[in-house]
């Protein structure tokens, strides 16, 4: 089956959530699986894969726009399909840097070897870099104590903590606290190192990965110090597009191109979440030695108030930080969906549910798809992460071990709904929200050109 609905085995979900289901739920699931037999494309590893043409009531062409789970376990099977029959032409991977790290199939030659591969670069406004040939995504750090860097990141907190609980002016200061608590929640255990098996160190990994992204650098940092021409023989990138340029090179033509968009990560999250959580939460949460080595007790406590609050909102509130903190790739993506030249465009994350399903909501309500329409497609993705069987694969870019499973694992019609209505009342429409982030009426025009024209 191509959207089974059995329990969810696969995660820490477990135990027995079919025997928990009202019969109003066994109703929905049925119906699930039902439309995703008739709408799903098929293929054997990669999941939750359809054509925005398949919903109901949408106007899109066939074969211009597809949402999907990651690409990269795809079969010789899929990739026939994705490949010669559809004809897929940008592949638009929206997983954070620390998720692709994580992806041992990140460079599979057989999936990606016809694709040229750029990033878009939030840090740098937007601009995009194009990969040189044969270049990997990510560049391999060596592990490195982090010692000095975790006292550096305990004097943040202990000061962001006191901007925060004695003045009015803490805004700041609770930024800083939670940037270093996001960075210190990153940091992972030592492997034969240290002495003390508590003792911190970052692997090349997830080496600060909330904080910048080491797939950036324009060099191979491996060259030694002072040569150049070791440099140049190594530079990562071919080509540098200032920001909202991209679209003017017409010498890409209708080449296959894969772009990294990295709309979410966990520190976008924290940040989302500053103005929810109490203040004497965050205090509760200090360090009181800096030169102590930070242990997993002391990075659990740092977590919590963060993750209490976003366990709490719930798939609605990450929705909704996802479209306000995520606003510039969002709008990197309508850009590329707008782009005749780049169809059939297929959009994915790690299961094709919360960014890949907010972005397909987006595209389908600027097109004047009813909000049930959307609804429906959105609890499609109902059961992924039990077809996946991956308790492994982040949600929304965030751990699935920090998270309640049966409440983010899901995909709920009303958690739709409710995006839909807070987006609504947030920016007075749905395109209000797409001029919020800077997709304007023109943008919306062209968009529509691309994918409802003949």
């Amino acid at each position: 089956s191509y959207c089974s609905v059995p329990t969810f085995l696969a995660s820490a979900a477990s135990s027995s959530v079919s025997e928990e289901r009202t019969p109003e739920e066994e109703a929905f699931f049925a119906r699930t699986e039902q439309l995703c037999e008739e709408r799903n494309l098929k293929l054997a590893k990669v999941k939750n894969a359809r054509d925005l043409a398949s919903v109901k009531e949408s106007p899109i062409k066939p074969h211009r726009l597809y949402r999907m789970g990651r690409v990269s376990d795809a079969t010789e099977a899929d990739l026939h399909l994705l490949n010669d029959e559809i004809g897929i032409r940008t592949l638009v991977d929206l997983r954070s840097p620390t998720e692709l790290k994580e992806d041992v199939t990140l460079e599979r030659d057989e999936v990606y070897g016809e694709f040229r591969s750029l990033i878009w670069d939030e840090r740098d406004n937007g601009s995009v870099k194009e990969l040189r040939e044969g270049e990997p995504r990510i560049k391999k750090k060596r592990s490195k104590n982090i010692m000095g860097h975790v006292k550096e990141l305990v004097d943040g907190a202990k000061k962001g903590v006191d901007a925060a609980t004695h003045s009015d002016e803490g805004t700041k200061g609770v930024q800083e606290f939670y940037v270093a608590a996001a960075d210190l929640a990153n940091a992972s255990e030592c492997e034969g190192e240290c002495d003390d098996e508590d003792t911190l160190v970052i692997k090349d990994e997830t080496a600060n990965a909330l904080l910048q992204d080491y797939g950036l650098e324009e060099n191979d940092n491996n060259c030694p110090p002072g040569d150049e021409d070791c440099r140049r023989k190594n530079k990562r990138f071919v080509q540098k597009y200032a920001p909202n340029t991209i679209a003017d090179d017409k010498s890409r033509g209708t080449r296959k191109e894969r772009h990294f968009v990295s709309i979410m990560n966990e520190l976008k999250y924290v940040r989302g979440t500053l103005s929810k959580v109490r203040k004497r939460d965050i205090a509760k949460t200090i360090i009181k030695s800096p030169g102590a080595v930070v242990s997993k007790r002391v990075r659990s406590s740092i977590k919590s108030p963060f993750l209490d609050k976003i366990n709490g909102g719930g798939l609605p509130m990450l929705n909704d930080l996802l479209s306000r903190y995520g606003a510039p790739g969002i709008k990197y993506v309508l850009d590329l969906c707008k782009d005749k030249n780049r169809h059939p465009v297929a959009f994915y994350c790690t299961a094709g549910k919360d960014r890949t399903g907010m972005i397909a909501a987006i595209i389908l309500a600027a097109l004047g798809v009813p909000d049930e329409d959307i609804v429906e497609d959105y609890s499609l993705s109902a059961n992924v992460y039990a077809e996946m069987g991956d308790n492994q694969a982040m949600v929304g870019a965030l751990s699935q071990r920090s998270l309640d499973p049966k409440t983010f694992l899901g995909a709920p019609p009303q958690v739709m709904r409710d995006t839909i209505k807070n987006m609504r009342e947030t920016y007075g429409s749905v395109e209000g929200y797409l001029d919020f982030i800077g997709f304007d009426e023109k943008d919306r025009k062209e968009l529509r050109e691309a994918l409802l024209s003949d």
